[in-house]
Parts: C-alpha cells; sequence; structure tokens
C-alpha cells in the first residue's frame, strides 16, 4: 500500500497523513452505522473539513466529512448546509446537468440530487455491494469465467470486514450514464441515472488490483488515474479500459483534460503530460514536490490551475515546459479546485473553503 493515496479516504482515514481520527466508542457503547445516520446540523461550515467542489448551474456544491454537503448561491460569500442521509465522509461530487449531480464517499455510498444539491438520497452503499458484485459474477464464475473468478475473489477479499471501502471519484457523461471509481480497484457503471449501478470489474486492465483515484473525460474520451504510475483509457469499440503507459511508478491522484491534451498528476508534485489523448507522455517540471490533489483546465483552452497539500497554486499553459507556483493569501490543505471567473478560484480544504486570485506577482518557477 502506498504511503499516500491523495486527499481522499481509504480505509478508514485520510490517506494522504494530513488527517486521520479514529473514533473510540465508550465501552459497551453500540456502534452507530453512518450509513444509516443522518448528517448533524454543523455550526462554521466555512471551517469545516472539506474534499470537493463542484458546480450546480450558478450554485457552488462543497462536500466534506461525516456527511457534509453545503451549497452557495452567492459565490461562496455565505453557505447553507444540505439535507443528507448519512454520516459518512464524502469525497467527490459530479453535476453534469444543473440539477442532477451525484457524491461518492466512504463505506461505498453513493448520493443523488434532483435540485442542485439542496436535498440528497442515497443510492447505493458497500453493503449493498457485495450482494451485486456476487449476483452478477457467480454465474459466469461457475461457468468457468476467468475474469468472473478472480471478480469474485476480489470481492470476497474487500468485502471481509464489511463495507468499509471508500469510492474515491466518479465521472458523469450526461444524467442517465456514468461511472464510480475506487479502493482496490472498484469500477461501477450506471446507464439509468444510479437507479442501478453495475459491475464492471472485468472492464479494466487490473490485475494489481490498483487504487482507481480520480475519473474524468472529454471530447469523448474518459480517463482513470491509478497507482503505479497508470493511467486508463476507455476503448468504446471494446468497453474496455485499457492501460497506458506514462514512465511513472507513483500514484495519480487526478486528471485535468483540455482538448487533446491530459494532465496526470499526484504524489511529490509530479504532473506527467500527453498531447495525444493518452497514447505518449512526459514528465513536466514542478516548483514543489508538495501532493498535488487537484487540478481543472481553463475555459480559454490554454490553461491549467492545479492545487497541492502545501497551500499552493500551480499554473501553466497547455504546451509549456514547466508549471508555475504561486503563494497564496490563506495557505490551506487543498483537496479541490473550482474556477469562479475574473481569475477567482474557489478552493475546498481540509482547512475549509477559500477563495483565491493568483496573480503573475505571485508565481514562482
Amino acid at each position: 500500500m502506498n504511503q499516500f493515496n491523495a486527499i481522499k479516504l481509504r480505509a478508514g482515514c485520510f490517506a494522504t497523513g494530513l488527517l486521520c481520527a479514529t473514533l473510540t466508542l465508550p465501552a459497551g457503547a453500540a456502534f452507530l452505522d453512518p450509513l444509516d445516520l443522518p448528517a448533524r446540523p454543523m455550526e462554521n461550515l466555512q471551517s469545516r473539513p472539506l474534499q470537493a467542489v463542484a458546480k450546480a448551474g450558478e450554485r457552488l456544491v462543497a462536500v466534506g466529512l461525516r456527511g457534509l454537503i453545503m451549497t452557495s448561491d452567492d459565490h461562496g460569500e455565505t453557505w447553507q448546509q444540505s439535507t443528507v442521509p448519512v454520516q459518512d465522509d464524502l469525497v467527490a461530487v459530479r453535476f453534469p446537468t444543473a440539477t442532477d449531480g451525484w457524491v461518492v464517499g466512504h463505506d461505498g455510498v453513493i448520493l443523488h440530487s434532483q435540485d442542485a444539491g439542496q436535498t440528497w438520497e442515497k443510492q447505493f452503499d458497500g453493503r449493498a455491494a457485495k450482494d451485486l458484485f456476487t449476483r452478477h459474477y457467480q454465474p459466469l464464475a461457475d461457468s468457468g469465467d476467468a475474469d468472473a473468478q478472480a471478480a469474485l475473489a476480489l470481492i470476497e477479499r474487500n468485502y471481509k470486514v464489511g463495507p468499509a471501502l471508500p469510492l474515491l471519484d466518479l465521472w458523469f457523461e450526461d444524467a442517465q450514464q456514468g461511472y464510480a471509481v475506487g479502493s482496490f480497484g472498484m469500477l461501477l457503471k450506471t446507464l439509468d441515472g444510479g437507479r442501478t449501478w453495475l459491475p464492471w470489474l472485468e472492464h479494466i486492465d487490473n490485475p494489481d488490483v490498483l487504487n482507481l483515484n480520480a475519473i474524468t473525460g472529454i471530447n469523448g474520451q474518459l480517463y482513470i488515474a491509478a497507482e503505479s504510475g497508470t493511467v486508463y483509457r476507455l476503448n468504446r469499440a471494446t468497453q474496455r479500459f485499457d492501460t497506458l503507459a506514462t514512465g511513472y511508478d507513483g500514484s495519480f491522484f487526478g486528471l485535468a483534460c483540455q482538448g487533446q491534451t491530459v494532465l496526470a498528476f499526484g504524489l511529490v508534485g509530479t504532473v506527467y503530460r500527453s498531447e495525444d489523448q493518452g497514447d505518449t507522455w512526459a514528465p513536466l517540471d514542478t516548483p514543489s514536490e508538495a501532493i498535488i490533489t487537484a487540478g481543472l483546465a481553463l475555459p480559454d483552452g490554454q490553461q491549467f490551475v492545479l492545487v497541492n497539500a502545501a497551500g499552493d497554486l500551480l499554473t501553466g499553459i497547455q504546451q509549456g515546459p514547466a508549471m508555475a507556483l504561486h503563494k497564496t493569501a490563506r495557505p490551506a490543505r487543498y483537496t479541490g479546485i473550482l474556477a469562479l471567473g475574473d481569475g477567482r478560484f474557489l478552493m475546498s480544504s481540509l482547512e475549509g473553503i477559500r477563495t483565491e486570485t493568483p496573480s503573475d506577482s505571485t508565481a514562482q518557477r
């Protein structure tokens, strides 16, 4: 197991080592499953540990620990807590439309909103996963299908101690078709807006059961970032995620795409770039060895902006040889980033929500 696995949840704690809490129950106290408990009302929302941010139309949505989902309708000035049916830690959020959004997190939970993030319902969790996967693969395994037999063995191992494995990211191509990825090779697909989720373990070349840390798409291409320097790309013809050779052997925690250019980023400030949709890759020079946790491509079609766990922003142009580092006014352990326009960015962090406006005067190379 690698030392870090993004600012995400893995096996019950933040795998970066930045924040790892242990819950101690009083003697004789009964365990209350966070999958069965609605999120509690919280104060000081803007200072709560957060994992990701997204846009639902003009609304901003942020997700974090203990089932916290919060929204803002005034560009991040004020925030309101949403109604959420679980207390699990939540790590990723996507809105393919202005109203329909999905969140994934610990215990394999998948949540869905139809009202731009104000209220949420649970569609799936790790308790359902074992039965779903077993029913799907058992008949194939009994018929001698080697892939199905390997999948069954993986499911037995992953869920032997319960539903704790987190889903780490998700991507929706539209309001119906989406994918969720997670620890130890977990891969799911939906064709009906999450009403049902299909096991997809046999659709990826992952014999080492690598953690699938992030998934994103652009222009019909779909990519997954994983451990061991691995990036996958979906082959539409075969409906299988094929391995792309990057030349790196550490963990990638995220992806940012623009046209045919893809950035994969992760440990020790590592950034690799492909200018041909993942066929070939080369490393970029970066001015920091801090873990890069999130990133995006700007609408101008030229620039990328990344954030790291040291509280910095890194910027670069599509074909530039290096990234420039920008010190921020209120550094935090950043976990997500969203462009607000006019040069402003909204960042989630373990210290709460942040808004920054990087300038050339703050750039370090």
